[in-house]
């Protein structure tokens, strides 16, 4: 009976640990281009490198916006899963 305790909680402990290990931050990327998809697409390559180059892994894109000036402006804002220091 005492192993079986002994084994539960350490399964719980290092499921409460590994989840401690990662965190989640957002990045943002931009674009410009004379086409709106292009400008996007820039943005959106632009966030994930900028996520990638931290050691993280892009989770999920959170917001964007294309704008028109005298060129069409994008941002592109990521969620990025990235290692904790220890």
């Amino acid at each position: 009976m005492k192993k079986t305790t002994s084994a539960i909680a350490l399964a719980l402990a290092l499921s409460i640990g590994g989840s401690a290990l990662a965190a989640i931050v957002h990045v943002t990327g931009q674009g410009i281009s004379y086409d709106p998809g292009i400008a996007l697409e820039d943005a959106r390559s632009d966030a994930v490198a900028k996520c990638t180059s931290q050691g993280g892994t892009p989770v999920t894109e959170v917001y964007n916006h294309v704008t028109r000036a005298n060129q069409w402006i994008a941002s592109s804002v990521w969620s990025c899963e990235v290692a904790d220091a220890p």
